[in-house]
């Protein structure tokens, strides 16, 4: 990261490889859509925003608490945001998220003092691609793959991640790793 500049943080889960690569094997080239690399695929269950060095220091110390249980979760289905006009994101979502909401529900109290707890609706999802001004319509794809079903996973492990903008869209690391009880 640059130097004192301060990192956008979300809590979120790593993808395993094989479901990284599933999802990147429906990538299909068309006008205005920018694919995500294996490197960007995650599951964002909490977005932070800005902090400074010392209170991400404190949230990752904070988080240290979670006691949450291991659950399996599986990828299913895709959608967007935006209109059928003017599609943003294309996304890949989640089958059965109840155990992720929990996950998220045991988050939420412990991040309260970095920042508000977000009260638009839970849509766990994997962010497939991102759609410039020019991208055509996303109908093809949409039904191409509406019976998307990938191997289920154990979820073992919720991460704090940075964010940084760069050329080719953002990279993000992880900071620290919280283990899910197995």
């Amino acid at each position: 990261m640059q130097r004192g500049a301060m990192p956008r943080l979300f809590i979120g889960l790593e993808l395993p490889a094989a479901q990284a690569q599933a999802l990147l094997a429906l990538a299909e080239p068309g006008p205005g859509l920018r694919w995500q690399s294996a490197a960007q695929l995650h599951l964002t269950v909490r977005f932070i925003g800005e902090l400074g060095e010392e209170q991400a220091e404190h949230l990752a110390a904070a988080l240290s608490a979670l006691q949450a249980p291991a659950f399996e979760l599986q990828i299913g289905g895709v959608g967007y945001f935006g209109s059928p006009q003017r599609p943003r994101i294309l996304w890949a979502g989640v089958v059965a998220p109840a155990p992720l909401q929990a996950l998220r529900e045991q988050v939420d109290p412990l991040i309260l003092p970095w920042c508000a707890v977000d009260p638009q609706p839970f849509v766990p999802h994997v962010t497939l691609a991102r759609c410039g001004s020019e991208c055509a319509s996303l109908q093809p794809f949409l039904l191409a793959q509406r019976g998307l079903r990938l191997a289920p996973w154990l979820v073992s492990a919720v991460c704090l991640f940075a964010s940084e903008a760069g050329q080719g869209g953002s990279r993000y690391s992880v900071l620290a790793r919280y283990p899910l009880e197995i």
